[in-house]
């Protein structure tokens, strides 16, 4: 076989009649500053891949700095969002994932975070409904995150903070099934359940 060719790796997609995807993410979603991964887990390229499945799912975990943890934010899961979208030129064209993080407060912690948040490089980890966590930001590229808050308006006006998020990556929101290390225990990304280390 020709030693560039990954036409092998391509499956079908099927899809069952009756099967229901749920849109959405969940309410908690983790974040660090990139200056804060010590190293990242790895991405298969289309050669060492054997399905598409591992082609968008990181192999390993993220390795942090010394008494440094995974932090929460909640979001409004019904006004958040996590997309992809393809930009740039062959062969050089990879993936821009956006995410739009509502947060209810408006409060001084709230502000304060919007302050740093708004001249930092975050990394954000966001959990799908069926539980998988997705990584919004890589290695490679820095995360843009621009955070706006609104006070409202009238008795029953909108308040809040929204991060708007921009993340360029070579693959689109990859999942990560690695541990999480959270202020409240350490959990896996496959799933969100408490980790058990696979070694032990």
């Amino acid at each position: 076989m020709d030693k560039c060719d990954n036409s092998s790796l391509y499956q079908s997609l099927n899809w069952c009649s009756g099967m229901t995807t749920l849109p959405g993410i969940r309410q908690r979603v983790y974040f660090i500053p990139k200056m804060d991964i010590l190293s990242w887990p790895t991405l298969p390229t289309a050669k060492e891949a054997k399905t598409m499945g591992e082609l968008a799912t990181y192999n390993g975990n993220f390795v942090l700095a010394a008494d440094k943890k995974w932090q929460s934010l909640d979001a409004l899961d019904t006004k958040s969002n996590v997309t992809s979208e393809s930009q740039g030129d062959k062969p050089s064209r990879i993936s821009l994932n956006k995410s739009t993080l509502k947060h209810a407060g408006t409060d001084e912690e709230a502000t304060g975070f919007a302050r740093q948040a708004n001249i930092d490089n975050l990394v954000f980890l966001v959990q799908q409904r069926n539980k998988k966590f997705r990584v919004i930001g890589s290695d490679e590229f820095d995360v843009d995150t621009k955070v706006s808050q609104a006070l409202g308006e009238g008795y029953t006006g909108e308040a809040g903070t929204t991060l708007e998020i921009e993340a360029p990556d070579v693959c689109p929101a990859p999942f990560y099934p690695g541990k999480i290390e959270t202020e409240d225990g350490d959990i896996s990304g496959a799933d969100g359940s408490a980790w058990v280390d696979p070694e032990v």
